[in-house]
């Protein structure tokens, strides 16, 4: 198989992948948006992993995380996460947040 076959392979699987995987994420309806410094990242990597790891949570519907700024921005649902679940998994991530006051 030619490399540029091979290559259209891995992409539509890794679309199909994708794909499937938000599927699998109900919908969750906002109802708050916290935002937090964060100290401790050293790249952009680490604001990467962090955004990962916050969008795993269940009640969250979407995650911002900037190294540039150290700054993430959550938007969630509060009948299903808490502000204290959201500082504890930035925590458990090797992270400390301090939440920003609107």
């Amino acid at each position: 198989m030619n490399m540029k076959l091979q290559l259209i392979l891995t992409l539509t699987l890794a679309c199909l992948a994708t794909a499937a995987q938000a599927k699998d994420k109900p919908t969750v309806t906002p109802n708050a948006t916290n935002r937090y410094t964060i100290s401790g990242m050293h790249c952009d990597g680490c604001a990467g992993g962090l955004k990962a790891e916050l969008k795993e949570i269940p009640g969250v519907a979407s995650a911002e995380v900037t190294f540039s700024n150290k700054l993430a921005v959550v938007t969630y649902n509060t009948n299903q996460v808490t502000k204290v679940r959201l500082t504890r998994v930035i925590k458990e991530a090797g992270f400390t947040a301090k939440e920003l006051k609107p």
